[in-house]
């Protein structure tokens, strides 16, 4: 008797093991399977310079930039291979930089900057296939004179980079 509940409590005992074993090793997830984006027709992406379409000096740089190192953090596809799958172009329709707060004298304290954008995707044989045009606002601090055009610059970069992570967002929710 006594040796028919062990082996019971060894065969339990195993098969507790081997639950916990197949559980463990499935833990985790994916939430995409296949590399690319359009079914995985494209998995390589060449960026053009965004063309600067606005009279704010080096602002294509920073779009630009942030929109390389976005698509690439995505792990999705690769970015400025030769004989890439697809291109975007993208386009600085406009920069507006306007005051939006003022100290208690009357004294400019804070300026936003909008930048407006047109990305459009094409597969390497020139065929359109999406257009998105976005924009977005990004305020900066004027109060010091000598860091304004450096405060400047980042808020273009911060928005750049906000920009390329909703762009990202709506390029996995479209394909």
């Amino acid at each position: 008797m006594m040796e028919k509940r062990m082996r019971k409590t060894f065969l339990m005992s195993l098969l507790f093991a081997a639950i916990a074993c197949v559980l463990v090793s499935s833990c985790g997830y994916q939430m995409v399977r296949e590399k690319g984006i359009s079914g995985g027709d494209i998995n390589s992406v060449y960026i053009s310079v965004f063309k600067n379409l606005t009279y704010e000096p080096h602002s294509s740089l920073y779009v630009t930039d942030a929109f390389s190192k976005e698509l690439l953090s995505t792990n999705l596809f690769t970015v400025n291979k030769d004989r890439s799958d697809a291109y975007l172009q993208g386009k600085i329709i406009k920069i507006v930089t306007s005051p939006t707060s003022l100290s208690v004298v009357g004294v400019v304290i804070e300026k936003w900057i909008s930048v407006d954008l047109e990305l459009a995707l094409y597969r390497k044989n020139g065929t359109f296939m999406k257009r998105w045009v976005l924009s977005d606002t990004e305020t900066y601090r004027v109060d010091n004179i000598d860091a304004e055009d450096y405060n400047k610059r980042e808020a273009l970069q911060r928005l750049s980079s906000r920009l390329a992570r909703r762009f990202s967002a709506v390029l996995l929710v479209d394909y």
